[in-house]
């Protein structure tokens, strides 16, 4: 039998992404890029509360002050903690302007984060992996990224999963647990072209990656191996992101995306002009349960290095 889809929130984000649970607040972060919007949602809420407005971010990370989130987008990095009370942690970094997509945190306090370069429906330039360590360095891991995508660590943290949507493929490095250096990069995935483009991804405590699919109405969830082990259909297309919350990490969260995104990685025939691109954000809940979100030590800049 299929999970209930259920619409917690029946809002119309532009561009909902980075959905983002807070255990301390019980409470469910997203962001709305398109809107530069941050909000926050409590179960049994009618309507979210609109946290932050005007900083433009596309990912979240909990920092470990709990007063404090971390607001990656366009503009680089920011430790936020209120409206208009920010600190920028890094801009650009050899001369890339970190124009950011998804962020993840590890257990050592440090930042995975991907640049994705596109101006109206095309790629400018490749993107890059980095990792930002809790004193402030940083350090590029992988470039050549056509699109930047969703971030993830497998239950052991020896695994990160890693999502270029453009090439249709989510890719699996090896971790060096002390210093957060990766390793070893493979293909994990490849999306069909007749399918959806991977675009945010989690794990569950079983190690299954859960990805959404753009375009694609759907989630995916895949075994270790990287093989479907289900579908789970949406009432909307584009599906953007997802993240495990709620006091069992039961219940999966969606966003999704009512702006049409008007470009060549659509599968044939997609409609960029119906009424069911998608806005709401969604729950589903779950057999297995996610993982916990590790926190941000993260500080301002101080040294910068460029390894492989």
């Amino acid at each position: 039998m299929e999970p209930r889809v259920e619409v917690v929130a029946q809002i119309n984000n532009r561009r909902g992404d980075a959905p983002l649970w807070d255990p301390q607040g019980s409470r469910l972060l997203w962001v709305d890029v398109e809107s530069s919007l941050v909000l926050e949602w409590s179960d049994g809420a009618q309507e979210p509360n609109v946290l932050s407005r005007g900083l433009r971010a596309s990912g979240l990370a909990l920092h470990e002050r709990r007063e404090q989130l971390v607001l990656a987008g366009e503009t680089g990095v920011h430790l936020w903690r209120g409206q208009d009370d920010f600190e920028t942690v890094a801009a650009e970094f050899e001369g890339e302007k970190l124009a950011l997509n998804d962020v993840l945190a590890d257990p050592a306090g440090r930042l995975y984060a991907g640049t994705c370069h596109w101006v109206d429906g095309k790629m400018k330039t490749p993107g890059r992996l980095y990792l930002f360590d809790v004193d402030g360095e940083i350090q590029v891991l992988d470039d050549g990224i056509l699109l930047s995508g969703g971030l993830a660590l497998s239950p052991d943290d020896g695994t990160l999963y890693y999502v270029d949507s453009a090439a249709r493929t989510i890719f699996a490095y090896d971790i060096n647990r002390a210093n957060g250096e990766v390793f070893h990069r493979r293909v994990f995935v490849r999306v069909g072209k007749d399918e959806g483009l991977p675009d945010g991804l989690c794990v569950d405590s079983e190690g299954f990656v859960w990805s959404a699919q753009w375009y694609g109405g759907q989630i995916v969830r895949y075994d270790p191996d990287g093989k479907v082990e289900r579908r789970v259909p949406l009432p909307v297309k584009q599906v953007a992101s997802l993240n495990f919350g709620g006091a069992d990490l039961c219940d999966l969260f969606v966003t999704t995306a009512s702006a049409a995104w008007n470009n060549p990685l659509a599968p044939p025939g997609f409609d960029f002009g119906a009424s069911d691109l998608g806005g709401p954000l969604y729950r589903i809940r779950v057999d297995v349960p996610g993982l916990d979100e590790y926190r941000v030590k993260l500080a301002p800049a101080k040294k910068n290095r460029s390894g492989a």
